[in-house]
């Protein structure tokens, strides 16, 4: 048996499905094909799903199906292939986590069982985890007014310029998750400081610019998010070296981490904040134009950004829905 009564989806036709029965010592929901486990799917939770994917039968559909929605993507998948070693090749270059011949002994198909639960205990661990982190960083943008909503306009705005710029689908994401994610650390920095109308001392600067590392801290320790890690380092860098907190210069400044600060410039400086007035989506673009002159930004990912951020509509369009500035404008300023 099976520990903690997990329930497990059985897809294929009456003939495999009674097969499988009979090997398993596990509550089962039956499916014949691809329609019949999408409604299941959608009625009722599974730990993992048994397909088969022997000539004939739709199973390759069944487990794309299951690995290409974003609700079931984790959830493990038992392929039951035909004979010769291409079908297990297929079986697992359609997304399935474990692929043997039918018809399997019910040994070898329970420790499969055993051993994907487990592994999936172990996931769903993770994804708390991370989930954590996540209600973290959007805790500490909620203590200011000025920046709610800010993680995810910077993780909608960075996504839409990576696909612009052809970033595939796991870098897309990084960005996205990275907006989210990318100040947490300044968890660890004064309210005193973030808050301050007008320029920082020195040695406030000082203290600031610990806030990419703390992030990095923070989430280095979970496996699912070390691929953001670079994006939450080094959002505060500079194409000519004069960032912080590395001093990256030119390509070892990686493109992601780069449409993820442009969006949050965007952002900070479109948005009213106690130490700066809002500015118009026409002079926030601008603004980045002349720091790309001074070496520090790309200047194709700002017309990037220029377009995404037209596109999705984010920036007041006119000086006279922007309120006075809280201080001198040669007191703004941007973390």
């Amino acid at each position: 048996m099976v520990a903690g009564g997990a329930r497990l989806l059985l897809v294929g036709n009456s003939e495999f499905r009674a097969a499988v029965r009979d090997l398993v010592a596990v509550q089962l929901t039956e499916a014949s094909g691809v329609a019949d486990s999408a409604e299941a799917i959608l009625s009722q939770q599974f730990a993992l799903a048994i397909v088969d994917l022997r000539p004939g039968a739709d199973g390759l559909a069944v487990c794309r199906r299951i690995k290409g929605a974003a609700l079931t993507r984790m959830m493990p998948v038992i392929a039951l292939a035909g004979e010769g070693e291409a079908a297990l090749i297929a079986a697992l270059d359609a997304g399935a986590d474990h692929a043997v011949h039918f018809p399997p002994s019910a040994a070898d198909l329970m420790a499969r069982v055993r051993s994907l639960l487990r592994t999936r205990a172990q996931t769903e661990r993770l994804e708390e985890a991370t989930q954590v982190i996540f209600a973290l960083a959007r805790a500490v943008e909620a203590k200011d007014p000025y920046t709610e909503g800010h993680t995810e306009r910077v993780g909608a705005l960075g996504v839409e310029v990576a696909r612009m710029a052809g970033l595939d689908d796991d870098a897309q994401e990084a960005v996205r998750q990275g907006g989210i994610l990318h100040d947490i650390g300044k968890i660890g920095i004064p309210t005193e400081i973030i808050n301050k109308p007008g320029l920082l001392t020195p040695k406030e600067k000082v203290v600031m610019e610990k806030h990419p590392i703390i992030g990095e801290r923070i989430c280095e320790p979970l496996s699912s998010l070390r691929h953001l890690l670079p994006v939450i380092r080094w959002h505060h860098e500079r194409l000519d070296g004069t960032g912080y907190p590395d001093g990256l210069r030119g390509s070892a400044f990686p493109v992601p981490a780069q449409i993820m600060q442009l969006a949050d410039i965007f952002d900070a400086i479109t948005t009213d904040r106690p130490y700066h007035r809002a500015r118009t989506r026409a002079n926030a673009i601008e603004f980045l134009y002349l720091e790309s002159k001074k070496g520090w930004r790309d200047a194709e990912l700002i017309g990037l950004l220029a377009r995404a951020a037209e596109a999705l509509g984010m920036g007041r369009i006119s000086e006279a829905d922007i309120p006075p500035p809280p201080a001198p404008i040669g007191q703004w300023r941007w973390e």
